[in-house]
């Protein structure tokens, strides 16, 4: 009888703790048609097939243990999947300089507590989480995102600390930290950026206000930037979204570190997206960035979208977009396994046609 109930707590207790830790497999999987014009020495249009259109392709593992007294011990793991072709990982812009990082999207571990979560490791910054939450839909066709070389709101950082409060009671605000350590030998602060921002939320309105600063190494590639956004929603679930970026660049005389911004900037962006029925969406948005000192190098896009969710992990869409160029800006509608840089102040027109797959 006592080996026969020792035998039966012995399960129980075994399976809490399988309960208890749990990892899984994640991702999600997004190709579609495009079709871009002003491609080229020639100003072509190109067609095909690209991935990433709407959100990157991607997967990974994480996993999540808890603890007892409101602890939780966490990983995560994410890589990108270039799903046109077949391959995976590839380059990522973080301070330790770019290279080919299989795990480039995320590689952390943390704790989970009653006072807030901590990570280390490689992650999105503050900025990049705010300025994809304030956008349209955040895509990497046309989207405020693709804006990115003059300011500092789509990179990742590696070597770092990364904090985010629970929500507060004034306003149901969060505040979010992150750190990334320069690592450079007999330099304090070298190659060095921190960031910082908050949140808040009053009945419909959300908003935040951010800051960061990076240090390059031997004082070269110094720069700050603050942003501010809102987001409102009305009765009818029509969403309105708005943010503005202003960077400073203090110096740049080391293009090793990969934080180093040649010339100050700033950027915003303006967007709506309405329900039509109850599956599909149909959103607006204009985004502008330039080089603060060289209007030359500003660069528009218009973006029209819309969204048909066939089920909860599975979206169908349709976007078009116009992007026009300064006299010296080269910019391109899209990045992702689509190869469609223009010459110096070509404009593109740009159609895609798509598929998104969550799991």
């Amino acid at each position: 009888m006592k080996k026969s109930m020792s035998l039966v707590l012995t399960v129980v207790a075994f399976t809490g703790s399988v309960q208890a830790a749990s990892v899984k497999v994640y991702g999600r999987l997004d190709a579609g048609l495009m079709s871009i014009s002003g491609v080229g020495v020639n100003d072509k249009t190109l067609s095909g097939l690209a991935y990433g259109a709407l959100s990157s392709s991607r997967w990974g593992i994480k996993g999540q243990e808890t603890l007892g007294g409101g602890y939780e011990a966490f990983f995560a793991l994410e890589s990108e999947a270039h799903n046109d072709t077949g391959a995976s990982g590839g380059n990522n812009k973080t301070g330790s300089g770019v290279g080919s990082v299989y795990w480039k999207r995320k590689s952390i571990v943390g704790l989970k507590t009653p006072i807030g979560k901590v990570s280390l490791g490689l992650n999105k910054t503050i900025d990049k989480i705010l300025g994809g939450n304030f956008d349209l839909v955040n895509s990497n066709f046309a989207g405020f995102k693709t804006l990115g070389d003059y300011l500092a709101t789509t990179d990742r950082i590696d070597n770092a600390v990364f904090f985010e409060t629970p929500n507060l009671d004034f306003f149901r605000s969060k505040i979010y930290i992150d750190r990334q350590f320069g690592e450079v030998g007999g330099e304090v602060s070298g190659n060095a950026r921190t960031g910082i921002a908050a949140t808040f939320k009053i009945a419909t309105v959300e908003g935040f206000i951010a800051y960061s600063e990076a240090n390059g190494s031997k004082g070269s590639n110094d720069w700050n930037q603050y942003g501010l956004g809102l987001k409102y929603r009305n009765d009818n679930n029509i969403v309105f979204k708005g943010q503005y970026w202003n960077l400073s660049a203090k110096s740049n005389t080391d293009s090793t570190s990969g934080l180093g911004y040649s010339s100050d900037g700033e950027g915003y962006s303006i967007s709506a997206m309405a329900p039509v029925g109850i599956q599909t969406k149909i959103g607006v948005g204009f985004h502008s960035t330039e080089q603060s000192d060289n209007t030359a190098e500003k660069i528009e896009i218009t973006q029209l979208v819309m969204l048909h969710s066939f089920s909860k992990k599975v979206t169908g869409y349709v976007m078009a977009s116009k992007l026009n160029n300064g006299l010296s800006a080269n910019h391109e509608l899209h990045k992702k396994g689509f190869d469609s840089q223009p010459e110096n102040g070509i404009d593109q027109d740009g159609y895609t046609v798509g598929l998104r797959i969550k799991f």
